[in-house]
């Protein structure tokens, strides 16, 4: 009985803090209970002050933040990452366990020297809140910006160019002192990661084994703002997610990448053409396994599916590709591709 009212209460928990409201009814289906049950445990965690009842409509709750700081720290060449971490997070994080602040440091670290290195700001801000339910740290400096930066670099169309490309991973513009895989691991040890400059944010969370992706168009000013929720009862782990993306048992390579198809798509756009193919491939060959996940795109054209499945693959042998998630009238697409007889189109 006290492991179900627990995880009715990490229920409540995990809605209060995605939206700052409760949905007894979604609850008490879910678990089978009344919804007086979930109302009950509701005024408990509100008596017992984990849960906050607010005046808001919209929101009636938030979780309570047990430990929380903020800092504004000067950033320069001589600016040591984990030098801020042990001064500033790392003594907010004593009762957690191990795993959780193994993520936490892995994040903080990578995303901080981002910063260092690649923003040209002269200064972040820096908050970390813990509460019952989560871990957030937030690291925002105030420099060229994310997009920005990756666009120029490598002369990329857009900001949602910029966007795809470093969800591959292997991107970096300082390829002397940096792989390109912090943001790419570290979005997928959290929780919950919102990577935001400029007018575009990219979002990446959990959904019990899921990964779900949003891009959504906000006006974040200049810099970059990154956001890591970890939750403190998480039971992953750093070496549980690079073994996600190496293909080999033993060995430490980043060899395996998962990709969104939907992030190549332009609003209002349909994945039809081979340059939108191409646009995806790019850089693609650098892995031995490729994850294409095509939930949310419901059509791609010929043209789309054959640069992909016969010319991308016949010149890449090496590069083996993998479908998710595909509805029928796409599968049906990559059929068509695959038994194509090698004539040119």
């Amino acid at each position: 009985m006290k492991r179900r009212t627990n995880e009715i209460r990490r229920a409540i928990l995990s809605e209060a803090n995605d939206s700052g409201t409760v949905s007894a009814g979604t609850i008490a289906k879910s678990f089978a209970v009344s919804r007086q049950a979930v109302f009950k445990n509701i005024r408990g965690m509100v008596a017992s002050g984990v849960l906050v009842k607010t005046a808001s409509a919209d929101h009636p709750y938030m979780i309570k933040p047990l430990r929380e700081s903020r800092i504004t720290v000067q950033v320069g060449p001589e600016t040591q990452e984990d030098k801020v971490w042990n001064e500033f997070v790392s003594p907010l994080l004593d009762d957690v366990t191990s795993n959780v602040r193994e993520i936490s440091h892995y994040g903080f670290t990578e995303i901080f020297n981002n910063v260092i290195d690649h923003s040209e700001s002269k200064t972040a801000d820096l908050s970390v809140t813990i509460d019952a339910f989560v871990i957030r740290m937030m690291i925002k400096d105030h420099g060229i910006g994310i997009w920005k930066k990756l666009q120029d670099a490598f002369h990329l169309d857009d900001p949602r160019h910029a966007l795809l490309e470093l969800t591959k991973g292997k991107l970096t513009t300082d390829p002397t002192r940096h792989t390109g895989e912090g943001i790419f691991f570290t979005s997928r040890m959290c929780d919950r990661f919102h990577l935001g400059s400029d007018k575009l944010e990219f979002c990446r969370f959990r959904d019990g084994d899921e990964w779900l992706f949003d891009v959504r168009e906000y006006s974040y000013g200049p810099g970059t703002v990154v956001t890591m929720d970890v939750r403190v009862d998480s039971e992953q782990t750093p070496k549980n997610v690079f073994d996600q993306f190496t293909t080999e048992l033993g060995s430490f390579g980043f060899s395996k990448t998962h990709l969104g198809v939907e992030l190549a798509k332009y609003e209002g756009d349909n994945m039809v053409s081979r340059s939108q193919a191409k646009r995806l491939l790019a850089r693609l060959n650098k892995f031995k396994e490729v994850y294409l996940d095509f939930k949310d795109v419901p059509v791609i054209g010929q043209a789309f599916a054959d640069e992909i499945f016969r010319v991308f693959a016949k010149g890449n042998p090496e590069t083996r590709i993998f479908i998710l998630n595909e509805n029928p009238e796409v599968a049906r697409m990559i059929q068509r591709a695959l038994r194509h007889d090698g004539q040119d189109q």
